[in-house]
């Protein structure tokens, strides 16, 4: 815990912002990959190398910026390699901690933007709209970039409904569980609805369901990403998230995650309405 502090108090320090919780969030997902760095290295070494794949996979001569979401630890990101590739390189988070600031300053083609990519945390919905269930609104994940020529969506999917969830629950009084997780569901498909008319190739890393397992039984199954299913060719693979003991005295923890080179290669989502000629 100590450790962790530290790292945060560092962060802080260094600019970074913990409005939505997110900081908090990424020094407990840095110190755990550090406590089980064997139980996640085929997770992390998968990850980055489809990445790498479906990067060297676009044509050279238009390998000008190379767009990461969800890229505040680096863990799954082959950023070198990216920076070598590609005249520029974009990570967008809400925060980033102090080894991806300086990795970045030292690659030098390298830019951080912080960035709410739901594009809903300023403005949460009401409750009215809640119990509508109307859907979330598409995000711009060109992000005012004109330039991308590669998108990585790297293990954010999942996680991007969570700070939208906390926030409603704490600004909408006794909100239905039922609109929350339709809301949910609609935030995952804003995002790969977003991916999908970038006018490149967007690798897509998810986890998409979570199994708490003990002596070969399931005691617990859940769906990751609210119900929707990517429905996307590519790769899948378990990731030991947290070896029994780690967040659970009896359980082992395993996600399995789907690695997509190119989420055009899959059936289209939905747009949400009002976002058509986004």
């Amino acid at each position: 815990m100590l450790v962790e502090a530290l790292h945060y108090t560092r962060a802080r320090l260094g600019g970074e912002s913990n409005a939505y919780g997110h900081l908090t969030e990424l020094v407990g997902i840095w110190a755990r990959q550090r406590r089980q760095r064997p139980a996640w290295a085929g997770h992390l070494a998968r990850a980055r190398a489809l990445c790498l794949a479906a990067a060297e996979s676009t044509f050279r001569e238009t390998r000008r910026t190379a767009l990461v979401y969800g890229a505040g630890i680096l863990n799954d990101i082959p950023l070198e390699r990216l920076s070598s590739l590609f005249r520029r390189v974009v990570l967008a988070d809400m925060a980033f901690l102090p080894r991806t600031v300086h990795l970045a300053k030292a690659l030098g083609n390298v830019e951080l933007m912080r960035t709410d990519l739901t594009g809903v945390l300023h403005a949460p919905p009401p409750s009215e709209f809640l119990a509508a269930r109307a859907p979330a609104p598409m995000p711009d994940l060109r992000l005012g970039l004109k330039d991308v020529d590669f998108a990585y969506s790297a293990n954010v999917l999942s996680q991007l409904p969570l700070a939208a969830l906390a926030t409603l629950g704490e600004r909408t009084p006794a909100p239905d569980p039922q609109h929350l997780k339709a809301y949910a569901a609609s935030l995952v498909r804003a995002h790969l609805a977003a991916l999908k008319i970038l006018p490149c190739p967007a690798c897509l890393v998810t986890d998409f369901q979570e199994q708490g397992l003990a002596g070969g039984q399931t005691h617990y199954d859940d769906n990751l990403l609210f119900g929707v299913d990517p429905a996307l060719p590519g790769e899948t693979w378990t990731w030991r998230l947290a070896p029994r003991g780690e967040a659970h005295p009896e359980l082992d923890i395993e996600r399995h995650v789907l690695g997509a080179p190119d989420v055009h290669a899959g059936p289209d989502h939905e747009i949400p309405h009002g976002d058509r000629n986004a």
